[in-house]
Parts: structure tokens; C-alpha cells; sequence
């Protein structure tokens, strides 16, 4: 399966954000955006992103 982007402004994947979520135990959108770049470009991947936290954070 590829790697999906999420973040295009930044080039961030879902196996990057994952990654980051799962090593350094991130909560929300915005620690993910200072671990990754994700979501602080325009903006439009952080429902996404929120998405990924939610089903990561079960």
C-alpha cells in the first residue's frame, strides 16, 4: 500500500504522521503540527489529520 500524503504545503505523510503520534505519544492537531510541519502550512489537512489522531487514540 503507498504511503498517503496528508499534507501537501509540507509533504508530510499519513506513515510520518503516524509515526510521530505513536513514538512521541501526540494528542492533538496542534502537537502533531510541531512534530511534523503538518497543518501549519495552509491548513487544510487538519481534519484529516484530527481523523488519524481519533482513530489512533481510541
Amino acid at each position: 500500500m503507498a504511503d498517503k500524503t496528508i499534507c501537501f504545503c509540507m509533504a508530510v505523510t499519513e506513515n510520518q504522521i503516524r509515526d510521530a503520534i505513536k513514538s512521541k505519544k501526540l494528542k492533538t492537531v496542534e502537537e502533531v503540527s510541531n512534530a511534523t510541519k503538518a497543518g501549519t502550512g495552509c491548513g487544510g489537512c487538519q481534519a484529516a489529520i484530527k481523523q488519524i489522531l481519533d482513530e489512533m487514540n481510541k
